[in-house]
């Protein structure tokens, strides 16, 4: 694992899946005979298919992130269920856990949610960007521990056939320890742009979106590339590369032009390196693990 960064960061959830695919088993819903296995403590947030509360999980004995993923018909379903087994077979220190997957209605504590629920690793601190605005911007060597940490973990999950489709400095949780982790894998999240919803409607802010998927296409390995490479962009400017914009049809508009990085580190020694990973052309982006030796 990299060197731990000076500034403390944070980290939050990770789940795991039932009955498809192989892949890790998960377990039974419940805590003691007749108690409910989870209380509900506070809700952290909503998106996607639905929402994530911070929860005690009396199984494990701590505090967990639950999401829940209300799948719209069978063959999302299956796919959530497919992708969180695999991504609960991920082992990396920089990567979310899933410690389970199960439905909302298997356990009493779980009556504000629907569908089925993921069970995540939980890891209280600030995201990357609450961290920025707070603290001010990364030095080279902290963007770069961040960059390899989160790069690995991105590789790995990918080994899986895992793309995680939204990362962002959001997105990117500091632990108490000073390592990043990133959070919130897309697979409670509808496929290709993270940012539509299935009518058409733009969701939520696309600046860290790359060109390829902002045009609708499919997640891959090298658009998860371009949006680390945008997050650690935002990590030594305070900006996006392409630069704020007004409203999200505009960003939307600006992503899928694969408009000018206006916004990037002019006097980094990642620049280089920034340039590469965001390239508009996918095929012409290094690797992951690339990325992780050239750091």
């Amino acid at each position: 694992a990299p060197e731990r960064p000076a500034r403390p960061p944070v980290r939050r959830n990770a789940p795991q899946p039932t009955m498809v695919a192989p892949g890790p088993p998960f377990a039974a819903a419940g805590g003691a005979p007749g108690a409910p296995r989870f209380t509900l403590q506070k809700r952290l947030g909503a998106g996607g298919f639905g929402r994530v509360w911070l929860a005690h999980d009396a199984r494990l004995g701590h505090r967990v992130a639950l999401k829940a993923a209300h799948a719209p018909d069978p063959e999302t379903e299956e796919r959530i269920q497919r992708e969180a087994r695999a991504l609960a077979a991920v082992r990396h220190p920089h990567c979310v856990r899933i410690h389970d997957m199960l439905p909302a209605t298997s356990d009493p504590g779980l009556s504000e949610l629907e569908g089925m629920v993921l069970v995540m690793e939980y890891v209280d601190g600030p995201s990357l960007a609450e961290m920025i605005r707070a603290s001010g911007l990364l030095d080279d060597v902290s963007a770069a521990r961040v960059w390899i940490g989160v790069a690995g973990a991105l590789d790995a999950a990918h080994g899986r056939g895992v793309m995680h489709r939204d990362v962002k400095p959001g997105n990117v949780v500091m632990d108490a320890a000073g390592m990043a982790h990133l959070i919130d894998f897309g697979i409670a999240r509808r496929t290709g742009d993270a940012t539509m919803t299935m009518a058409g409607f733009v969701l939520g802010t696309p600046d860290f979106l790359a060109p390829e998927v902002a045009c609708g296409e499919r997640a891959t390995p090298a658009s998860d590339a371009w949006q680390l490479a945008a997050t650690v962009s935002y990590a030594l400017t305070g900006q996006p590369p392409r630069g704020s914009h007004a409203d999200a049809v505009s960003g939307l508009r600006a992503a899928a032009a694969g408009a000018r990085l206006s916004h990037l580190p002019t006097r980094s020694a990642h620049l280089g390196l920034l340039r590469a990973s965001l390239d508009t052309d996918p095929a012409r982006r290094p690797p992951l693990q690339v990325v992780q030796r050239t750091l």
